[in-house]
């Protein structure tokens, strides 16, 4: 699972337009990733949901680094969140 996590920060922070990422931006784009991919799995419980949401984090501290401060826009956000799907989370940051 984080490999696809990872893929999705590195290359959502690659654009040239928008705001500098925030730590929030690159805890949101995580946590949608675990949220969509547990649900895959029909993994609902939220408890277990956000615990995998903190390992997962804590998993990507070196990622995370550097996430914070790339480029990224309100309309990539806004489609990370309405996204149904890894897949479609991954068409949101290309």
């Amino acid at each position: 699972m984080s490999l696809t996590v990872a893929a999705g920060l590195l290359v959502v922070l690659g654009t040239g337009c928008g705001r500098k990422a925030t730590a929030a931006d690159c805890d949101l784009i995580i946590d949608r990733n675990v949220e969509l991919q547990l649900k895959a799995m029909n993994v609902t419980e939220p408890a277990t949901v956000d615990k995998r949401k903190t390992e997962m984090r804590e998993a990507m501290k070196g990622e995370m680094g550097e996430c914070v401060g790339k480029r990224i826009t309100s309309g990539m956000l806004a489609c990370v969140r309405g996204a149904q799907s890894t897949d479609e989370i991954d068409k949101c940051t290309h």
